[in-house]
Formats: structure tokens, C-alpha cells, sequence
């Protein structure tokens, strides 16, 4: 009988301590039989003492550390193939029946049954991620603990799915089935639907947890020129000023950063304007959008370098947009502006950074922010966020109050994805999409978020999602 014994590389093994190596390496493996067996065999160490006196052994190499005994007593030959036996019946019967259960096709009842005694965040994430019948059931039931932040979702991976999800709330990643996402540009909004535009220029709007999906106009017609990547630069979704149950889609779009609206209404059909049809927003000026939010019952956008505008996407073409202010006089270079509603008051957010021409991205160094004072027209700037963090990248700009029992995460931050595409206009080529963190309003500095590796593809960034169970 030959055992072939082999150790990972690590161990240092010298000639002196060799036997006691041989020794050790035998012990693991005995001791790996069940327990209540000890009593039938023979006593442990005249058991290794025999091996020891009766093998013959050498060594094959040091790294890793290769032994084999040679063995030619019977009756310990038989001693061993039984512990062996033994060991290998132990570890199968041991092992975990679920093995040969297929999860993903459990009876509807029974995987409600189970979501409904989950009580976290991450196990509903990783239910949702089996199989529809998984999702259908997480939906139906009631107790449903609530993500108390914004996701970070990750770029898309090759040939697979899978998309991560990055929690701010406790730094963990979720896995979670995303086919409806596949090859397509993703904005996320903090209402749980997604923005999504693929390369037949096909836009929806895409629930993250349900999947459902709502098809927006064909939006090609507006630029015809422009390759389907960098069409569109900003979708945002809004609530309707007018009617809540309607969303009051806004992008921002072509070489010139024009502005157009749609109107979609969940579970009913519109008869306003704007079904069924991209309305472009009438500029003056030439004006080129920004960012754009709603505030007050209002849809205001910011222009160029920071100049507010209002308007009314119920009014006529001539005088859709009313200039309100001008940009904060002493804001300096900037390279993106957003705006953010928060707590009853309109900002301006500012960031600021350089371009990396020989790595075709960009690094974001700080933020400015101004608060808008409605009754002198103007803007003020502030350095505190009044205990909130704010949200800023490609889609919807908002805020968000961090639980009090957060530690890893925090407010008075401004936290942001790359939504710098100035090389969009190379297909199939990767750039730019690592220029994500946070930036720490009262140290004024730029600090990672710790989601590990990421892997952009020229379609595909980084977003901010949250997650809404109502439709």
C-alpha cells in the first residue's frame, strides 16, 4: 500500500524534522475520523508509532512538501483503508442537503414562506437573486426591511448578468440578477426605477426590484447623427409637479445639451401633453443644460456655468424657460455642475478636477456648493449640508439623511460617480468610470468608497440607485 501525502507550500521542512513533520501530517489525518469511532480502534499513539516503525518513506520535494510511505503490514494496512473509509462516508453524509436541492425552483409558497422570515437587508438582496420565483415572492409579502441608503451599482461584468450593488449603509456588496440591464447606459434616480438606452436606441424606464419595464418614446429622431453611446447625456426622472402618479422624464441631449420631456403614468394612459412623444424645450440664448430637479412644485434646470433657469412643461415653445439667476460670481473653473433639492432649499453643487489625457479619465478634486436665497435672488455659499448627503453623477441628483447608527458612512458629504464620457465617441473602448468617492464637506477632501474592483466597459459606469418596492 502507497499514501501519498502532500502539504501546501508554506511549510519550512529540514531533514531534523522530518519524522515529526511525517508525524504531524499523520495525526491530521487520523483525527479526521468521527470521534465515537476512537474507542473500536487501536490506541492513538501505538497507532502512529506503528505507522512511524513499520513504513518506509521519502521525500519527493520541500515546496510544496511531497511524502510517500510505502506500507507492507497487512493488518495496519487494513487499519488504515478503514479509517479512510470511515472518513470519506463521514464527510458525505455530512455534507449539507442542500446540495441537491435546486433553490431557484422552490413551490411559490415555500419561498414566501422563507423571504418572510428574513429579517435583513442583504438576505432580501440575495433572495431576490435566485430565481423569479424568488422575486415574486419577495414582493408579495409585507415585512420588508428597507435599504436606509442609496446603492452604488457597479459597472457590468463580461458574460454574465450579475450586477453588484454596493451598500453605503454597511460597505457589503449584493449580488443581484439584472438581465434587463444587459450592453445598455444606465441613470439611476432615488424613485427605484432606472433609466436605460441600448444600441437600438431603445429607452425604458426599468424598475430595479420587479424588473418591470415602461417604454419611453423613440428619442433617435432628435440628434440622427449621434451614435446611440452618446445620444443622451442625462435622463432624469422626476415626480410630475402636477399629478403624482405620473413620472415626468427630462433628457438632456445632443451636441447643443438641448432639454426635452416625456410623460409616463403607471397603469394608465396619458392624454396630456407630452404622451407618447419627446417635447423639446424651447432655449434662449442657446442655452446648454446641465442638471435639472424638481423643486417646489417647479421644474428648474441649471445652464452653461450656473445659470438657473425655470419652466413650465405644460407651457407654449416661446416661453417655456424664465431665466431666475445668474452663476455664483466667484464659483471659478468648474468641469460639472448639478442642482439638489434638500430639506426645503435648492443647491448648487460644483465640482471641480483635471483631465488625465494619457489614461483618458478624469480626477474630481473638490466640491463647491451654494444655496440659493429665493427672496434676494441670489446664491450663497455654504461649507455644511445640515447633516445631509448628497448624490450627484450620471441621473438624478438628490440628498439623503445617514441613519444615526451608521459608522461607516456618513453625512455632510458629497458622494459621486464618474459621468465624465469625452472619449464616447470610440466605441468598444474602455476610459474613464473610476472617478467615484466621497468628497468630506468638513475636512474638504476626497475619500474612497472601498467597493472594490470595477471593471467599466465604454457603455457601462457606476451609478447611484435606491431601492422602491411601490411601483
Amino acid at each position: 500500500m502507497v499514501i501519498f501525502i502532500t502539504l501546501i507550500r508554506g511549510y519550512v521542512i529540514s531533514s531534523s524534522s522530518f519524522r515529526l513533520t511525517l508525524f504531524v501530517s499523520l495525526l491530521i489525518l487520523t483525527f479526521l475520523s468521527p470521534s465515537h469511532h476512537a474507542e473500536k480502534d487501536k490506541p492513538l499513539i501505538e497507532f502512529f508509532f506503528t505507522i512511524l516503525t513499520s513504513a518506509s518513506s521519502f521525500v519527493i520535494s520541500e515546496s510544496p512538501l511531497i511524502v510517500i510511505l510505502i506500507l507492507t503490514d497487512p493488518s495496519l494496512i487494513a487499519t488504515i483503508q478503514t479509517r479512510l473509509q470511515r472518513f470519506i462516508a463521514n464527510r458525505h453524509s455530512s455534507s449539507s442537503p442542500s446540495n441537491n436541492i435546486d433553490w431557484s425552483h422552490l413551490p411559490p409558497d415555500l419561498a414566501r414562506e422563507i423571504v418572510n422570515r428574513m429579517t435583513t437587508f442583504k438576505d432580501h438582496i440575495a433572495a431576490t437573486g435566485v430565481s423569479q420565483v424568488w422575486r415574486l415572492a419577495r414582493l408579495s409579502i409585507s415585512r420588508r426591511p428597507q435599504l436606509p441608503l442609496p446603492a452604488l451599482m457597479l459597472s457590468e461584468p463580461l458574460l454574465t448578468d450579475m450586477r453588484t450593488l454596493f451598500s453605503l449603509y454597511d460597505n457589503n456588496r449584493h449580488p443581484l440578477r439584472l438581465s434587463e440591464f444587459r450592453r445598455k447606459r444606465l441613470w439611476g434616480s432615488q424613485h427605484g426605477w432606472v433609466a436605460t438606452f441600448g444600441p437600438r436606441y431603445v429607452n425604458q424606464l426599468v424598475h430595479l426590484m420587479t424588473g418591470n419595464r415602461l417604454d419611453l418614446p423613440q428619442i433617435q429622431r432628435l440628434a440622427p447623427r449621434e451614435e446611440w453611446f452618446c445620444l443622451v447625456h442625462k435622463f432624469n426622472i422626476l415626480k410630475d409637479p402636477s399629478d403624482e402618479s405620473t413620472f415626468l422624464v427630462i433628457a438632456i441631449f445632443g451636441p447643443m445639451n438641448s432639454l426635452a420631456f416625456t410623460r409616463v403614468r403607471l397603469g394608465a394612459a396619458l392624454s396630456r401633453r407630452g404622451e407618447a412623444e419627446w417635447v423639446v424645450v424651447a432655449k434662449p440664448e442657446n442655452l446648454k443644460f446641465k442638471d435639472v430637479v424638481h423643486f417646489n412644485g417647479q421644474i428648474y434646470a441649471h445652464c452653461d456655468n450656473g445659470k438657473l433657469v425655470r419652466f413650465e412643461p405644460v407651457a407654449p415653445f416661446a416661453n417655456m424657460v424664465q431665466v431666475i439667476a445668474d452663476h455664483p460670481q466667484d464659483v471659478g473653473a468648474h468641469r460639472k455642475i448639478y442642482l439638489v433639492e434638500s430639506l426645503g432649499n435648492l443647491y448648487a453643487i460644483f465640482r471641480n478636477g483635471f483631465l488625465i489625457p494619457s489614461e483618458r479619465s478624469h480626477e474630481t478634486t473638490s466640491f463647491f456648493v451654494y444655496k440659493f436665497n429665493f427672496n434676494a435672488s441670489a446664491w450663497e455659499e455654504v461649507t455644511r449640508l445640515e447633516g445631509q448627503a448628497f448624490f450627484v453623477g450620471d441621473g438624478n441628483s438628490f440628498s439623503r439623511r445617514f441613519p444615526t447608527s451608521t459608522i461607516p458612512s456618513k453625512g455632510d458629504c458629497i458622494y459621486f460617480t464618474d459621468d465624465h464620457w469625452d472619449w464616447r465617441k470610440f466605441p468598444r473602448v474602455a476610459y474613464g468610470g473610476h472617478d467615484v468617492g466621497l468628497f468630506d464637506m468638513e475636512i474638504r477632501d476626497i475619500l474612497p468608497l472601498t467597493f472594490g474592483m470595477d471593471k467599466p466597459r465604454f457603455y457601462s459606469r457606476p451609478i447611484f440607485v435606491t431601492r422602491n418596492d411601490k411601483l
